[in-house]
């Protein structure tokens, strides 16, 4: 195996949102968990086994060019494959973000992707093994996740291999209370700055408030998040976007949504089938009132929406000997899941064909 070390493509970094040409240099930077830190590692003194084991276990630090994050490191593969997608899930606080992204990226690492044609993997294996260890393992214990907290970023990236190529996938969660804040210099938020897609998450039952008998609902996740993409790309032109109806195992025996949760994640590409739910869904959400978490599909050029169920049930308190924690007495049981993810998938050629290039589009 011969390393080159010449000058790399351009990126956009989905955490400081800052544009710069790839490091190829001969030193990449593995992170010592006794130190709990960084350090360097000359590729050039490896043979060509270690040295491709290295890359695929290391890093590389994004120079920050603005200079106003801490610093942070990308997989040193990261620009080594298709153009990487970024997703950001927005919604308001307790809409049920956390849950939708830990059960998602659970289900795609099961394979739930295979059926379209697509497998999962992880790009940063240290990161994917602290989201296993916080998020997917105590999910699959049952207990309730917390919310995403003010000002952290909870975040996963894939590497996605479909008939349209490999691609990395970084995927944000950020909190309902940043989402809503108008702080410009608010990094939780920046990485809409990069996005190029976002699943927006609306609870089943828990339309935005409107007070009085003339009030028009509101959901300041939802506008504050389309206005700034409008203002990045002008008419929101090139961002795939889903709406998940979160929580919809509430509506299970209740029509619309009683028809899609019996047909769980999908095996085949329908665009007509996805259209069919979007209608269901947009009927539903008007009916509730919410009408202001209607203005992602009318905002957009694609957009798709799904009937989602996280857990499959409620969660229960259980009473410890110093502390109550939330659980669901019956386990998880994720419903369509997948579902918006798989939308965006099509929509950003992952998963590729003429059904794809049909999904989300009225």
């Amino acid at each position: 195996m011969t390393t080159t070390f010449g000058p790399g493509r351009l990126v956009r970094c989905p955490i400081c949102a800052d544009d710069f040409r790839w490091p190829q240099g001969p030193t990449v930077a593995v992170f010592d968990e006794i130190a709990n830190d960084y350090s360097p590692v000359d590729l050039t003194r490896l043979s060509a086994a270690r040295r491709t084991d290295t890359i695929r276990n290391s890093y590389r630090q994004c120079p920050n060019p603005s200079g106003d994050s801490k610093p942070h490191f990308l997989p040193a593969t990261y620009a080594d494959h298709g153009d990487p997608l970024v997703i950001g899930m927005v919604g308001a606080p307790a809409s049920g973000k956390t849950h939708l992204l830990t059960a998602m990226i659970r289900q795609a690492y099961l394979g739930g992707l295979k059926a379209h044609g697509v497998t999962a993997s992880a790009l940063d294996f240290r990161r994917h093994e602290l989201f296993r260890k916080n998020f997917i393992a105590q999910f699959e214990r049952g207990a309730a996740l917390p919310g995403s907290r003010p000002g952290s970023i909870e975040t996963d990236i894939l590497l996605l291999r479909g008939s349209g190529g490999a691609r990395p996938v970084t995927f944000f969660d950020v909190s309902g209370e940043d989402l809503e804040s108008t702080e410009v210099q608010n990094r939780a938020t920046r990485f809409l700055l990069a996005a190029t897609a976002v699943i927006f998450v609306q609870a089943s039952e828990d339309p935005p408030d409107a007070k009085g008998p003339h009030a028009v609902s509101e959901n300041r996740s939802f506008e504050l998040a389309i206005e700034r993409l409008h203002g990045l790309s002008g008419n929101g032109a090139g961002i795939a976007v889903a709406m998940a109806v979160t929580k919809s195992d509430r509506l299970r025996y209740l029509p619309p949504a009683d028809r899609w949760l019996r047909r769980n994640d999908d095996s085949t590409l329908n665009a007509a089938d996805i259209r069919a739910e979007s209608r269901d869904a947009y009927a539903y959400l008007q009916h509730i009132g919410a009408e202001s978490s209607l203005k992602p599909y009318e905002a957009f050029a694609r957009c798709a929406l799904h009937f989602v169920s996280a857990s499959g049930g409620e969660a229960l308190p259980v009473q410890f000997d110093d502390h109550t924690k939330m659980y669901f007495p019956h386990g998880v049981r994720p419903a369509r899941v997948l579902a918006p993810l798989t939308s965006i998938l099509a929509m950003t050629g992952v998963i590729s064909g003429p059904e794809a290039q049909k999904v989300g589009l009225p």
